[in-house]
């Protein structure tokens, strides 16, 4: 798969994400897929900071740890960044003056890198210019040394400033500038990308959080409440640009408790709700959580993984929150986590979420993390004409609801557990909903014959919700094959992956590598984590020579979770928990390892049991 990486250094707050934002935005007009990914510390100001941007003309929805071209705006990203550049690549800086150490030297005379240095001051001052058009200056050299059409470039740049015709002009000319700059050590250097797809020239260019938040939308979500905190904070900023438009109310609470009670008030009064946040503000949520599952009151709460624990790293990505999203809060009862992994089911499940939720009148918890939170998709438009609205057993008919009987709402003989639901303030009979145990009309009743009713009745959802869930992805053999009944796969597995998340896209290009284009390589992705689907799993186990887990934390959660409901061990892990998400090169060459070792070992490899080992 040919791929072109860039990567943008800097501190935070100079302009690495405008450089990297504007180029991407250019580049896939012109017919390229782009995924972007950043880095930055948890401080408004300085810091390190990068912007990396993945370049194709077939779909990638992931990042590398190597560039092609590393644009650096000040020392530190010379500094810091120098090893991450591909043999024959381009150092492009701004520091004057600079002198390379002994070991950046060494390595750029063993790699053949092209070093660029940009006089990006004594240009502004010959225009005129303040020091904020530094970064149209530099992505104009950047766009010529692409061979790009300086006109699309232009377009984009002045679609910003149409109305001010003064700015406009010196972004023009700032354009020119970098477009037509000669470095007069190096001959006209250019960066070759492959032929382009016209195809993604009319697709969205979009972050996940910004995906979640049109699903949101689309699912039929009125209101949005929460408390600000990353990466969290992208998903509600996004919902409130498009208040206008939307005429969704927003509430920004005072803390997290306050924004999960405004939620649940709001779905009990019929009106579809969403909050979201991360780590330990979701366990300022976990109380409202479990009330909601005593009133059997629908609700969906969007948890945005970062690592911990405490404050952790707020801008980093991790994935650990699947056992807090599965066994947080007090008791024993039903609910559904389902996790997003890219630009396109962070759309989609939106309304799948709120569907379950109203369905079963239980809480939802859509998992997100921050490399799918801001992470820059090249994105098929998505399907707007239609909408699959289930609200459950909400009566609504007025007839109906002249019918109905106090101990309607909470009947322990429902069936399925899921009990008729009516709104408050309608000609209907009343109900008491309270956090005490009840009986079917909501008053408190201690005594053991009605806890037990109670109890298995919100438990019996646990066994309709799991036989409706469906089953886990699995895509096989090369390029993003994929099988419609995957059960019928006969051949032996020679690796078999599993993983959930952001994960799945990372796996997904790397099955698409030249290396493993031929090699028998099944992934099993799961999007919906609790309840867990495992028999089709314990089915591919049994024909796989090698299984191997992926995830993004300490424990191999997603492999508790399977070991806890099936008794099936995977001891072979790829772990990774330091802030940073897979990265393409790194996780194919833990695949290619094991790859290897499976065929040296032909003939005596590991078989899974379910006793909790393997033997």
């Amino acid at each position: 798969m040919p791929r072109i990486s860039l990567k943008m250094v800097g501190a935070s707050g100079q302009g690495i994400n405008s450089i990297g934002t504007i180029i991407a935005k250019g580049l896939k007009r012109s017919g390229y897929c782009v995924f972007g990914y950043r880095e930055y510390p948890s401080q408004i100001k300085g810091g390190h900071a990068s912007y990396q941007l993945d370049v194709s003309n077939e779909h990638i929805c992931s990042t590398e740890t190597t560039v092609n071209v590393l644009v650096a705006l000040n020392h530190h990203g010379l500094e810091l960044n120098m090893d991450e550049v591909k043999q024959g690549g381009i150092v492009l800086h701004v520091t004057p003056g600079w002198q390379f150490p002994e070991q950046h030297r060494k390595l750029i005379a063993e790699r053949s890198l092209r070093v660029i240095y940009f006089p990006v001051d004594d240009i502004l001052n010959r225009l005129g210019a303040t020091a904020i058009l530094s970064n149209v200056l530099l992505t104009g050299f950047v766009w010529s040394m692409l061979d790009q059409d300086i006109d699309t470039l232009k377009s984009l740049v002045g679609g910003r400033f149409a109305k001010k015709k003064a700015l406009l002009e010196l972004n023009m000319r700032c354009i020119d500038e970098g477009y037509s700059f000669v470095d007069p050590e190096q001959e006209t250097i250019s960066v070759p990308l492959p032929p382009p797809d016209e195809g993604f020239a009319s697709h969205l260019l979009i972050t996940g959080s910004q995906a979640m938040g049109l699903g949101a939308v689309h699912a039929g979500v009125r209101l949005c409440a929460g408390y600000p905190m990353t990466p969290s904070s992208p998903l509600l900023s996004f919902i409130a640009e498009l208040e206008n438009k939307t005429h969704m109310v927003i509430k920004q609470a005072e803390d997290e408790i306050t924004a999960a009670q405004i939620v649940s008030g709001a779905m009990y009064m019929g009106t579809r709700a969403l909050t979201a946040t991360s780590g330990v503000g979701f366990d300022l949520m976990s109380e409202t959580l479990s009330l909601n599952a005593m009133i059997e009151n629908p609700t969906v709460f969007v948890l945005a993984q970062r690592p911990g624990p405490a404050t952790g790293l707020p801008t980093w990505t991790a994935q650990g929150g699947l056992l807090q999203a599965a066994n947080c809060s007090a008791g024993e009862f039903t609910r559904c986590v389902i996790s997003v992994s890219n630009s396109q089911d962070a759309f989609d499940l939106m309304p799948v979420a709120f569907n379950l939720a109203e369905r079963y009148q239980i809480s939802v918890i859509v998992l997100t993390d921050k490399q799918i939170a801001e992470a820059l998709y090249t994105q098929q438009p998505y399907d707007l004409e239609k909408a699959d609205i289930d609200r459950g057993r909400l009566v609504v008919e007025p007839e109906k609801l002249k019918a109905l009987k106090s101990s309607d709402r909470f009947n322990p003989h429902a069936e399925g557990g899921v009990s008729l639901r009516w709104l408050p303030g309608g000609d209907a009979a009343t109900y008491c909903a309270q956090a005490d145990e009840h009986d079917s009309i909501g008053a408190v009743n201690e005594s053991g014959v009605n806890t037990k009713l109670q109890m298995e009745k919100r438990l019996r959802k646990f066994h309709g919700l799991k036989a409706g869930l469906p089953a886990p992805d699995l895509s096989i053999g090369g390029c993003n094959a994929k099988t419609a009944d995957w059960m019928d796969v006969g051949d032996e597995i020679e690796l078999l992956a599993i993983g959930w998340g952001s994960t799945g896209d990372v796996f997904r290009d790397v099955m698409c590598s030249d290396e493993l284009r031929e090699r028998k390589i099944a992934y099993l992705h799961y999007t919906y984590l609790w309840p867990l689907r495992t028999q089709e799993l314990q089915r591919l186990a049994k024909r796989s020579k090698r299984i191997v887990l992926v995830e993004q934390n300490y424990q191999g959660q997603l492999g508790m979770l399977i070991r806890m409901e099936c008794g099936l061990d995977i001891p072979d892990k790829i772990l990774k928990y330091d802030g940073r998400p897979f990265f393409r090169d790194e996780l194919l060459a833990s695949v290619m390892e094991r790859c290897a070792t499976t065929a040296e070992n032909e003939g005596n490899c590991s078989s899974f049991d379910y006793a909790g080992t393997s033997s």
